[in-house]
This record gives C-alpha cells, structure tokens and sequence, in this order.
C-alpha cells in the first residue's frame, strides 16, 4: 500500500532530425561527327557545392519520474534508501538506485522509466547507519535496517511510501515465509513475467497483514502511514518496540557474516511472539530465529533471549537443525545424500534429538526419494543431546514425483517397524559410506511396484501414505483415511478449499 502525494514530475523525450543536401551531375557536350573529329573544348567542372554546417544536436533527455517518501522511526535523516531489483536482499551500488534520506526523513528517486516500472515488484531497503540522525532520540549508536515489502500494483502520480519499523514487519515476515517454501530470490524481472507469481505474493502479502493488524491492534492505515505525522501514539510505540529487535538483529547478523564468511546467505530476526509465548509458556519473551546456508547445507536455531536490555545474550535454545548434503554414487542420475541432526526442547526444559537422512535420483523424468527417520533420544541438557543413530530408523519413507500429461503428481509411503514393507531395501540404512556397493537401479525396481500412480489402489501394509495431483490452479489431495481435499486457487489469489471422500462430490471443508 502506498499513500498519496500530489505530482509526478515527466521529462519529456526529445528529438531531432537532421536533413541532408545533395547535387545533380552536369553532362558533357555533345561530340561532332563526320572526320576530321574535331577536338572539343573541355567542359568545365563546377564548383563544388559547399556542405552547410552540421545543426547543433539536441541532446535527448532520457525520461525520470520522481518518487519520494519518508524515512521513519523518529524521522531518520542520513540513511541510504535503495531499491532491490534482483531480489537477493543485497545493496549492489552499480545497479540499484539509492538516495540519502534527509531532514524529516525525506527522501525522493529521480527513476529512470525502465526503474519506476520496477518499483511495484521490488522491496525497498533503508540502510540506517550508525551517525545518521533520528530527530526524536538523536545520533544513531547502532545500525539497522528497514524495509517496504513490493505493492504489485502500478505506481501512480500520487504515491509517497513511507518506510518504517511497521512495513519492515510485512517484509520481514513474508520474505521469511517465501524463502522457507524454497522461494530465495523475487527480482522484478520474474514478477514482470510471472502473473501467478504476482498474484500470489499479493495475497501472501495480504495475509502477513491481516496477521500484523490482528496481532498490533492496527489498521492497514495506521502501519502505513506517518504515525509522527498523524500524532499516532499507539502506532509510534509499538514501531519504537519493533526497532529494538531490528537494531539487534542487524547486529547479530553482521557477527554470524564475520563468523560464517563462506555463507551463501544469513538471516536473523528477533522479535516478540504471543503463539509462542503460549507453545512454551513464557510471557512477553524475545526469541531470535537464524539460518546459515552454505554450499553443502544449512544451520537452523530457534532460541530464546534473556531480555529486551540483553537482545545478545541467549537464555533457553528451543531449536537446532543442521543440515549437510552431499553428491552420492551416479551423478548421471543426480544422486544427492542428505543428512539433518535434529535437536528440540521438551516441556520440562530437557532435549530430544534425532537424525533424519535422505537419499534421492532422478531417472526418466521421476524423482525417487528415500528417507529414513532414527528414533528421538531424550537427554537431560542440551550439551549432553548428541544422537548419531542411522542404523535403525523407527520410520521410512518412500516417494516418487513426476509430471505426466501435464499433470504434477507425487506420492510418499511411510512405514514402520509394524508394516512388513518397513525392511524393503533394508541395506539402505546409513548409507553415507555405501556408494560402492548399493546400486541405483534396486531402489527403482523397488519403488516401481509401488502403487505410486494416483488412481492405483493402496493395498501394500503401510504405517499412511498421501497423494498429490495438480492441475493448473488445482490441487487434489488423498491419503489413506480416505479423504479428499481440493484446493482451488481463484483468480484474486485466493483459494477456496473443499473437501470430499470420493473425489468427485465436494462440499467447503469443515
């Protein structure tokens, strides 16, 4: 959402064109005939025409629009507002258009056209360091970054965008979710093309603020809005609130790119959280969420922290993954082992942990994946939670996905020690050393009879399956209960679910 300004400023484009002179050749005099031939005079060659001076060139004046805003926690003068075109969340200062903000917090882009169409699918990033001047709390002791999530919608000649510690909680939530669901990058480009995936980053972008509004007790308006302006007390306060988890956030992430200076990516974010509060009983607690990804995997921890005055100091871990994969056996099949150490906290403060590994290929158009899950291990601290269990997994999995007709199908079979299918390819455990001695192709004959196909009927002991067919902007669901969903995504993002047991009568699910 944008608020509204009075003028967009044009230059106009000119031209000019240049015109060009020339002459007609002058032809001899006729010869006489008969002998003697007499000699004829010699004609004379005219003077050249003269060449009129070059006009001046106008120069052509390549087309801007202006576009300004705010910078705002007090009001923020000094800070670098830019815009991030390819998506990555990085400042590239030789493609990206920046501005310093200044008194008030004011800020304005002279864009050129091919910019400005960028604007509604880029976010916009404020770059806030330390000695820029916050007009209510004076010099800036530490730095910090604030953002403005894209508006999908095209600029018009009225939009100011105010950036806030408000709108870089739309941002900061929803790029958090679009890079869990394996989204990493929106440059403008792809939104420029992409119609689907427009209209879902805006209902995505609907939903985090529907989410924000309920959980502050703010209007749409109010988040977007100059809260010093409008005397906005309530917007202003809990803004104030939101800055202190970005200040230490920033701080935090600039340590783990010192201490981690291979990473692929790093993001932190430290916030407050009342379903949370209530999924581990604290009140009013300040949790700090990393991820680390690297060449070979990633590092996930969740934690709590001591306190608002000690955003640097952790009190409880509530959550450690860690992930590494590595190429395995043939490549020509796209052979990729995965392992993922797995550490979380009980309710009486002690720790579980466990390991999951997963093997996968790709062959004739199919991806098979195995997995297997070792068994929790409980231990008093969260030193002492060391599981390195891969030998005998307490559940498998067996899945295979592929596009046929040009239809997405996938299907994935879990057994347990229960279910006699739990010891097919039973030399299949821990086989991060096993490359040389377990072929490919046993997997696949494996996997094959499996009554993978979505209408297959499911008659092999299972511990539960599910099933996926996807079509356009429909997605049917089945598993072994015997109910159905159908997910139907309609043309103003949102999607209208039904459920069903037959697959062919369908009712809203309940």
């Amino acid at each position: 959402m944008l608020v509204k300004k009075s003028s967009l400023i044009v230059c106009t484009i000119l031209a000019v064109s240049l015109v060009g002179c020339g002459s007609d050749s002058v032809p001899p005099a006729p010869i006489a005939t008969p002998a003697p031939i007499a000699t004829p005079a010699p004609i004379a060659t005219p003077a050249p025409i003269a060449t009129p001076a070059p006009e001046e060139a106008v120069p052509i004046v390549e087309q801007t629009i202006t576009f300004s805003g705010k910078v705002i926690d007090g009001y923020v003068s000094g800070a670098t507002v830019w815009l991030d075109l390819d998506g990555d969340g990085k400042f590239d200062k030789q493609t990206e258009p920046s501005v310093v903000s200044t008194e008030s917090g004011n800020y304005s882009f002279e864009f050129t056209a091919e910019q400005a169409s960028c604007v509604p699918y880029s976010a916009m990033y404020v770059d806030v360091p330390v000695g820029a001047i916050d007009e209510d709390l004076g010099e800036v002791t530490e730095a910090y970054l604030m953002s403005f999530p894209p508006s999908i919608v095209p600029i018009s000649d009225d939009d100011i965008r105010n950036i806030s510690p408000l709108t870089s909680e739309i941002w900061g939530q929803l790029s958090r979710q679009l890079k869990g669901s394996g989204k990493r990058n929106l440059s403008c480009e792809e939104l420029k093309t992409d119609t689907d995936l427009r209209t879902e980053l805006k209902r995505d972008i609907e939903a985090v603020l529907l989410n924000l509004v309920e959980h502050y007790n703010l209007s749409t308006e109010q988040i977007y809005a100059d809260f010093i302006a409008n005397n906005d007390s309530d917007a202003y306060n809990k803004a104030q609130s939101i800055v202190i988890g970005l200040k230490a956030g920033y701080k935090h992430k600039q340590a783990l790119a010192v201490a981690y200076p291979g990473a692929n990516e790093i993001r932190v974010v430290i916030y407050q959280d009342k379903a949370k509060d209530k999924e581990y009983n604290y009140t009013d607690a300040w949790y700090r969420d990393e991820i680390i990804f690297t060449d070979t995997g990633y590092f996930m921890e969740q934690v709590r922290l001591k306190g608002a005055g000690s955003l640097d100091k952790v009190d409880v871990v509530l959550t450690k993954l860690h992930e590494l994969g590595s190429a395995w056996g043939e490549q020509s099949l796209k052979g990729l082992l995965s392992i993922r150490a797995d550490v979380y906290i009980n309710m009486d403060k002690t720790y579980r942990c466990g390991n999951i590994e997963r093997i996968s290929f790709d062959k004739e158009g199919i991806h098979y994946e195995l997995g297997n899950s070792a068994p929790m291990v409980t231990f008093p601290t969260l030193a002492e939670c060391i599981n390195t269990n891969l030998e005998t997994p307490y559940e498998r999995n067996f899945s295979l996905s592929y596009v046929e007709d040009d239809l997405y199908y996938s299907a994935v079979f879990y057994f347990r020690e229960e279910n006699a299918d739990f010891q097919t390819l039973a030399d299949w455990v821990n086989i991060k050393d096993k490359a040389a001695t377990l072929e490919p192709a046993e997997l696949f004959t494996a996997f094959d009879i499996m009554p993978y196909k979505f209408d297959d009927k499911v008659v092999i002991d299972v511990s539960y399956w599910r099933k996926n067919k996807a079509a356009g902007n429909v997605i049917i669901h089945k598993n072994d209960e015997g109910k159905w969903r159908k997910d139907t995504k309609q043309d103003d993002g949102t999607t209208v679910f039904e459920c069903g047991v037959d697959g062919i009568n369908w009712s809203a699910c309940i």
